[in-house]
């Protein structure tokens, strides 16, 4: 036989290990009903009981691994008597030793048993300690994140990193403030980091809201207090009729530059601009592109406002031509926004040759206003055919520009002499004008004008050609061609 414990060989109807003392029986007797059972029961298949056994054989399972000193240098049988005296002994554990030797084994055996209760006890007290430990670190962690949390919900746009976004800070205190009733957009944010120990680290932003009869935009104040921010409002100013646009695409301008921070005399402010169009314009009506500086410290905001027809480039995207602000460039806040008005691509300023060119046409665009209509088509005459009425009376024949008219531009009631063939009606009038009709084309249009000199006669010339008598002489004039000359 070998010993399941040590691996030595033991003499064979051994009931323990010669060398370690490891029972080599499987089975153990239950010590409440005296029955056998297998040595690795943990309660007793007679009579449930649970086993004192399996305590003892895990004791001896640790304490076996050193031979016990009183059998050392004993024989065989010696050591095989004392093996069954112990196991007699383990068996019999309810009863009262009965021999001093027994005694003095049992109290070994107590030494031993005592010896490992104690070293389990203190590896449990140890263990016990340290789950203790564990568990108060575990309950430190989560009240620390506890705090955190309700310091977050407290302030919603708590940041501990100065680079988080400031628009992101301004919507989350704007709403923790209850401050969103308007349902404003937002428009910009910056932040403006502190100089010295006396300065705050702030945040200045930018609301806007187009959709209503008065569109608006606020500047809001946002000033750091500890882990939380302090917001307030700054300005307020109304858009009657007009529409806001704050994007930089629209203003045509590069987002390093609008909006940013910038210090003018010695105050830091926020530059931002934003298109302020006449609500649902279009090419060629009037829009406006609004620079803005807000001192950050005094809470003032400085416009500077640039209007003209809107126009398109040939990209497609529109901006505003204009002569200049509308508002004097006095102030260095206004000078300021007056040297940014240039790296906005929304905005043209027209130079001194545009507006020249801008000038003759807007006259030559009010005269033929003032030129346009059947009660002026004299007038029109005169005014197209001046040069020729001077190439007349130098003897050349010349392309006359008759103006066509839907309506009659005589007076019938006035009709001095009617001439008529298959393709026209010639009339002359008592101011002494001298006007055509069409039959093909049912349009009227006029011949000879009386404020060159009233004309006293008509006459047929031939086909489709009117001689008519004049002051300055009499000239022929061809009904097909509008061509005209001085007759002989």
């Amino acid at each position: 036989m070998r010993c399941q414990h040590c691996g030595h060989e033991v003499p064979d109807g051994s009931v323990f290990c010669n060398h370690c003392g490891y029972r080599m029986s499987n089975e153990v007797t239950c010590s409440y009903c005296h029955q056998p059972m297998p040595s690795t029961s943990v309660f007793c298949p007679n009579c449930g009981k649970a086993v004192d056994n399996a305590m003892n054989i895990a004791s001896k399972e640790t304490t076996a691994a050193t031979p016990k000193p009183q059998y050392q240098g004993q024989t065989y049988n010696e050591q095989r008597a004392q093996a069954q005296r112990q196991a007699q002994r383990q068996a019999n554990a309810w009863q009262q030793p009965t021999t001093q030797q027994d005694e003095e084994e049992d109290e070994d055996n107590g030494n031993d048993r005592r010896s490992n209760y104690n070293r389990n006890l203190i590896i449990g007290i140890i263990a016990a300690a340290l789950l203790i430990g564990l568990l108060s670190m575990m309950r430190h962690c989560n009240s620390q994140e506890n705090d955190r949390l309700a310091e977050r919900a407290d302030s919603a746009a708590l940041i501990a990193d100065s680079s988080q976004d400031a628009i992101q800070v301004l919507s989350a205190e704007l709403s923790r403030n209850n401050m969103t009733e308007d349902k404003a957009y937002t428009g910009c944010a910056i932040r403006f980091a502190s100089t010295d120990p006396d300065t705050p680290e702030r945040i200045v932003g930018v609301t806007y809201k187009d959709d209503t009869d008065r569109p608006f935009i606020k500047v809001y104040n946002l000033t750091r207090d500890g882990a939380q921010w302090k917001t307030e409002l700054g300005q307020t100013k109304y858009f009657d009729g007009r529409s806001i646009i704050m994007d930089n695409s629209s203003l045509i301008a590069d987002a390093m530059n609008v909006p940013r921070a910038v210090t003018v005399d010695g105050k830091q402010c926020l530059y931002f601009a934003f298109l302020n169009h006449l609500k649902g314009a279009g090419e060629g009506n009037n829009g406006r592109v609004t620079l803005c500086l807000y001192d950050v410290e005094g809470k003032k905001l400085t416009t500077l406002t640039y209007d003209g027809t809107i126009r398109s480039r040939t990209d497609g995207r529109q901006y505003v031509y204009s002569r200049g602000p509308l508002e004097s460039t006095g102030s260095s806040e206004r000078r300021f926004l007056q040297q940014e008005a240039a790296s906005i691509g929304a905005i043209h300023l027209a130079t001194q040759e545009e507006i020249d060119a801008e000038e003759e046409a807007k006259a030559k665009e009010e005269e033929e206003k003032a030129l346009a209509g059947e009660e002026n088509a004299d007038a029109k005459w005169d005014h197209d055919n001046a040069e020729n009425m001077d190439k007349l009376k130098e003897g050349e024949e010349v392309k006359m520009k008759p103006t066509q008219y839907d309506k009659p531009i005589i007076n019938m009631k006035e009709i001095k002499d009617k001439l008529e063939n298959d393709r026209y009606l010639v009339f002359l009038d008592t101011k002494g004008s001298v006007v055509g009709f069409n039959k093909n084309t049912r349009k009227y249009f006029t011949i000879y004008a009386g404020k060159s000199g009233a004309a006293s006669g008509i006459s047929l010339n031939g086909d489709n050609s009117v001689l008519i008598k004049t002051p300055n002489g009499s000239i022929t004039y061809d009904l097909v061609h509008d061509k005209a000359k001085t007759a002989n």
